[in-house]
């Protein structure tokens, strides 16, 4: 990228560690999109609230991928004492790495389920109840929120669905196999929500992952804001910029037009054309 004509560094190179919050136009189809979608859209919160939790994710995903061609591998050679041995040490690790996730996944959606809910009725002021739920095998049911606990029932799953694993060449069992549904007045937003609700609600998540990360860092998060206001209607594009005012937190924010922007006063504006930034001195 070049500012007014020149070279710039990455903005790494001018700030230190800071928590930033992503808010683009796909984030509002979410409640309706894949459930791979939405796992990527709960890990994405989860790792601004904990930094490791993305070295937790790669390490589980490594892990995943070398048991599935090990699956297929042994497919073909089922009678393979080495490879079976090294299955065994795959499912020991999945078990346990994927215990983390599904508790790092649990323990987040615990402290946001209050500030989400809030949220969403400061938006709408209609009443009904918003509300997020973890969507894993019936097993975990009733388990209190302690690691080794998931691990020994992931554990017993892996063993007890191996030959279905074989068969298949992949791995049935984890938390990449999870979902996460929003319920709108006790029912699926997906299918009993208005379009104008979804992103209601993704809006009302947005903001109450920035008040958590404000809690849990002792300052606000930087607010990434791709777009979105284009793809909000005007009474929730004004909620947006109201409760950013309240919060005094820095925003970059990309719009196909200004005045999606509303904002009067601490506002810079630059225009990107073929990749060149250039000061606007008005907007």
């Amino acid at each position: 990228v070049r500012l007014d004509g020149k070279a710039v560094r990455p903005i790494s190179k001018y700030f230190g560690e800071f928590n930033v919050v992503l808010f683009a136009p796909e984030d509002l189809q979410v409640p309706r999109a894949s459930p791979a979608a939405r796992r990527r859209f709960l890990d994405r919160a989860v790792f601004n609230r904990h930094c490791q939790y993305l070295a937790e994710v790669q390490s589980y995903e490594r892990v995943v991928k070398n048991r599935n061609a090990l699956l297929r591998d042994l497919a073909e050679r089922r009678h393979d004492p080495k490879k079976q041995e090294l299955l065994e040490v795959f499912d020991s690790q999945l078990a346990q790495l994927g215990a983390g996730l599904i508790c790092r996944r649990l323990g987040f959606l615990a402290e946001i389920r209050d500030p989400f809910g809030s949220a969403f009725e400061r938006i709408t002021h209609t009443g009904l109840g918003v509300g997020v739920h973890y969507q894993t095998v019936d097993e975990f049911d009733g388990l209190s929120l302690e690691q080794s606990k998931y691990t020994a029932v992931l554990l017993e799953l892996l063993k007890r669905h191996r030959a279905r694993d074989l068969a298949r060449g992949t791995s049935s069992v984890g938390p990449h196999r999870d979902d996460v549904r929003f319920t709108l007045d006790g029912h699926d937003a997906s299918s009993f929500a208005s379009q104008g609700q979804l992103r209601a609600l993704v809006l009302a998540w947005k903001t109450a992952e920035m008040d958590l990360l404000q809690v849990g860092h002792g300052e606000p998060p930087v607010l990434l804001l791709d777009d979105v206001s284009s793809e909000l209607d005007p009474t929730r594009n004004e909620y947006l910029f109201e409760f950013l005012k309240s919060r005094r937190s820095q925003c970059f924010i990309t719009t196909t037009h200004p005045g999606y922007v509303l904002l009067d006063s601490d506002r810079v504006d630059y225009q990107v054309n073929q990749g060149v930034v250039s000061f606007q001195s008005g907007f």
